[in-house]
C-alpha cells in the first residue's frame, strides 16, 4: 500500500494559512461577532445530538476554507477511506487501524467480511457474559451474585472503561458497584480491597500480553487477597481477563469462559470499544452498550462521508492545527461543565497525546510542525476556583474547549445555575483573554434567537430535553 506523504509545511496552504494568522491575531473576536451578526449561525455545526459552536475561535469564513483546502492538501481523505478499506495504514507495524471496525453494525463490513465476523462474535459473548454478571445469573465460587467488579488494568485498559462508567452512571442501575485499579503503587487498591466481600467479588485483568507491570503486580496483589480468604480453588470463578496470552491466562487461573478477544489492530486508547469495554457493559448494560456503539459509529460515518466544512471531527482537528501552529496557541484545556466527565480530559490526553506524540513522518524525516497541543483540564466549576484566575487575567495563552449539558436529568439544579455563576465571573474579571486579546464578552445579543445569553467563554447553550451535550471552543 503507498499512500501520498504531503506534509503541510510544504502544501502552498500552509503559508497561505500564516498570512490569515497574521491577519487575524490583531483582530478581537467581539469585533469578529461586530463584522459579522450571523457568526454563530456560521461558525456552528451540529450532528448526532452534538452541537459545536467554534464561533469564538479566531479565524473567518477565509481561514476555514483554507484549513479545509489543507485537508485535501495532505490528501486526508485517502487515508481516511484507506482505514475504512482496512489496509495497513499503520506502516511501521504494518497493521490495520479499525477501531472503526468495533463499533460498526452487523452487515457493515467494516474492514472486510471477516473482520465484521470476529467482531461480532466477539461482542456476542462479552455481551452475554457482562449481562449474566449484571443480572446475577454469572456467580462466585460461593454461589453469591457479584456486588464489586474490579477492572484491574493501565491505559486504554483504564482510562476509556473509568471515564464511561463515570459519565453514564445514571444507566448503571442494578449493575455491580465498578471500580477501576490502575495505579502499581497498590494505594488505591488497598482501599477497594479494604470493603470488599471477596466472596462476591469478581476481578477482571485487562492486557493484551498479560505482562504489563502494573496489571500483572496488582492483579497478583488480588488475587493472593482472594485466594488467603476462598482458597486457591475459587480463583477462576473470580477472574476473567481480557488479554490474547493463553498460556499466561491459563498459569495465572484466570476461568476458561471469561477470557475475551483483542486484536492488534487495535490501539488501547481506543479499545473502549471492544472487550476492553466488558466492565463498562456490565455497568450500564447490554442495551446501553450496544447503544454507546451506534452512537459512535454514526459519528465515524459521519467523519467518513461529511465535506470537511460540515465534519465536526475534522473541523476539531483542523482547528487544533490552526490554534498550536498558526496562532502558537501550545495547549488546549478541556473543561466539562458537568462533573459527570470530569475524567474526560484525562482519557482524551492519552487519545489525542499518544496518537500524535510523533517526532518523525511516515517517510522517516523530522516532521516541520507541532503535531498536537498539549492536552489538560479538569471539571469546569472546580477550575473556576482554581485556574481560570490565569485564563482570565494571566499572560499565557492557551485554546480552550468548554463541555456543557444542554440538560441535566435527574438532577436537582438546572444547567443555567452553573451558566450563570460562570457569567457572574466573567463579568466580574472584566478582562477577559479572547485568542490573547484583552477585551470584554461579546454583545449579548450574540447568539442566535432562542438560544440564551453568552457567558463570559463565549459560549451559548441551546435549551434541550434528551440530555444531550453541547460543546464550544475558544481560544485564550
Amino acid at each position: 500500500m503507498t499512500l501520498t506523504v504531503n506534509p503541510g509545511p510544504q502544501t502552498p496552504v500552509w503559508a497561505e494559512l500564516a498570512a490569515q494568522a497574521a491577519r487575524l491575531i490583531i483582530v478581537p473576536v467581539p469585533e469578529l461577532f461586530e463584522r459579522d451578526p450571523r457568526r454563530f449561525e456560521r461558525f456552528s455545526r451540529e450532528h448526532a445530538g452534538l452541537l459545536m459552536d467554534f464561533s469564538r475561535q479566531r479565524l473567518d469564513e477565509i481561514t476555514l476554507a483554507k484549513l479545509c483546502q489543507l485537508a485535501d492538501a495532505v490528501a486526508l481523505r485517502e487515508r481516511i477511506e484507506a482505514m475504512w478499506r482496512g489496509e495497513h495504514i499503520n506502516i511501521t507495524e504494518n497493521r490495520a487501524v479499525l477501531h472503526i471496525a468495533l463499533r460498526q453494525p452487523p452487515g457493515a463490513a467494516i474492514g472486510g467480511a471477516e473482520i465484521e465476523k470476529q467482531v461480532m462474535a466477539e461482542r456476542t459473548r462479552m455481551l452475554a457474559f457482562a449481562q449474566g454478571v449484571r443480572e446475577g445469573r454469572i456467580r462466585g465460587s460461593g454461589g453469591e451474585p457479584f456486588r464489586l467488579v474490579v477492572n484491574i488494568g493501565i491505559g486504554g485498559s483504564d482510562l476509556g472503561p473509568a471515564m464511561a462508567v463515570q459519565a453514564l452512571h445514571a444507566f448503571t442501575a442494578g449493575a455491580p458497584r465498578c471500580e477501576f485499579v490502575s495505579n502499581i503503587d497498590g494505594v488505591y487498591l488497598a482501599q477497594v480491597l479494604a470493603s470488599a466481600d471477596p466472596a462476591t467479588t469478581l476481578f477482571i485483568v485487562c492486557s493484551k500480553t498479560f505482562t504489563t507491570l502494573e496489571t500483572l503486580t496488582n492483579a497478583r496483589t488480588a488475587r493472593a487477597w482472594l485466594a488467603g480468604h476462598l482458597g486457591e480453588r475459587a480463583v477462576p470463578q473470580h477472574f476473567g481477563a481480557v488479554s490474547v496470552n493463553t498460556p499466561a491466562m491459563n498459569e495465572f487461573g484466570v476461568h476458561p469462559e471469561y477470557r475475551f478477544q483483542m486484536w492488534d489492530w487495535v490501539g488501547g486508547r481506543y479499545s473502549i470499544w471492544s472487550s476492553i469495554g466488558v466492565t463498562l457493559a456490565i455497568a450500564i448494560g447490554e442495551r446501553n452498550f450496544s447503544d454507546f456503539l451506534a452512537g459512535g459509529h454514526e459519528l465515524d460515518e459521519h467523519f467518513h462521508t461529511a465535506p470537511w466544512a460540515e465534519n465536526l471531527p475534522a473541523l476539531l482537528g483542523l482547528m487544533d492545527v490552526w490554534n498550536n501552529n498558526f496562532l502558537k496557541l501550545p495547549t488546549l484545556a478541556v473543561l466539562p461543565y458537568d462533573d459527570s466527565l470530569r475524567r474526560l480530559p484525562a482519557y482524551l490526553q492519552q487519545l489525542e497525546m499518544e496518537s500524535n506524540g510523533k517526532s518523525v513522518m511516515l517517510d522517516g524525516e523530522p516532521v516541520e510542525a507541532d503535531t498536537a497541543p498539549v492536552i489538560w483540564g479538569e471539571a469546569a466549576n472546580n477550575g473556576q476556583h482554581s485556574f481560570f484566575q490565569l485564563l482570565h487575567q494571566g499572560t499565557p495563552r492557551a485554546a480552550v474547549h468548554f463541555l456543557l449539558p444542554a440538560a441535566w436529568r435527574r438532577r436537582r439544579r438546572s444547567p443555567k445555575v452553573s451558566l450563570q455563576k460562570r457569567s457572574a465571573r466573567g463579568s466580574s474579571a472584566r478582562a477577559c483573554r479572547w485568542n490573547g486579546s484583552r477585551t470584554s464578552p461579546p454583545p449579548r445579543s450574540t447568539p442566535a434567537a432562542g438560544r440564551s445569553p453568552s457567558c463570559y467563554s463565549g459560549s451559548s447553550i441551546r435549551e434541550r430535553s434528551d440530555g444531550s451535550l453541547r460543546s464550544t471552543s475558544t481560544a485564550c
